[in-house]
């Protein structure tokens, strides 16, 4: 991507116009409207613009990094022209690290050819612009579960003779309250993205700790983690 397109892309905002209209009503409005006119001129085009750049940048700097196994013709058709477009718009609305990532992981795996429909694709987009970070969370405990865990201090410690999904969940995430792990897993059960509801968190299993995880994935589940994660 040149210089100069980055830049162009940088500069144009969908909103422009109505940020300008609203602003131009609320300053109209003593001291408070001051304030927010200020924040709308001043932090949020610049903002966006920064996140913009970024992601720009590191999509740039990624093709450049796999020009050897990046699949030119695709990259110049309509389909990617699409997807690009609307994944970085949709990220730069984003300041979730791991949500970012994951719609750079898109344009990524998509121009390097990893298997995966249009259609596909463009669910993907949408379902992560759903997500928030504790669902990214923990689809990332389930992709690789004995992975993740060795990678943070092995949370999850040995197993025991028995002991309930809801444990192994309190240890994965011990900031997490019980609602919190019940809301996050039931809306990615209710999105075909894991086998497990909130239904089985009391049931006692015996053997296994983290291992318990290793099938929590359902195969769509599986394909978008992957999709939506990348590593060079």
């Amino acid at each position: 991507m040149k210089p100069e397109e980055t830049k162009s892309l940088a500069k144009q905002s969908a909103t422009d116009n109505i940020l300008n209209a609203v602003k131009a009503a609320i300053s109209a409005i003593p001291y408070g409207g001051g304030v927010v006119a200020s924040l709308i001129s001043d932090y949020i085009p610049k903002s966006r613009e920064k996140r913009t750049l970024e992601f720009l940048k590191k999509v740039a700097e990624d093709l450049e990094s796999l020009k050897g196994i990046v699949n030119e013709k695709y990259i110049q058709s309509e389909e990617f022209e699409y997807l690009f477009q609307k994944a970085w718009r949709v990220a730069v609305e984003h300041y979730q690290n791991e949500k970012v990532e994951g719609f750079r992981a898109i344009l990524i795996n998509s121009a390097i050819g990893k298997e995966a429909t249009a259609d596909d694709k463009d669910l993907f987009i949408n379902i992560l612009n759903d997500l928030t970070g504790y669902h990214f969370q923990m689809l990332k405990v389930f992709q690789d579960p004995v992975g993740w865990n060795a990678k943070n201090s092995n949370k999850v410690k040995g197993a025991s003779m028995m002991a309930s999904l809801s444990q192994i969940f309190r240890e994965c995430f011990p900031d997490w309250g019980e609602e919190r792990i019940i809301i996050i897993l039931d809306d990615l059960f209710n999105k075909k993205l894991c086998t497990i509801s909130s239904e089985r968190l009391k049931v006692m299993i015996s053997g296994g700790g983290i291992e318990k995880f290793n099938n929590a994935l359902t195969p769509f589940g599986r394909r978008f983690i992957d999709y939506v994660t990348f590593t060079k």
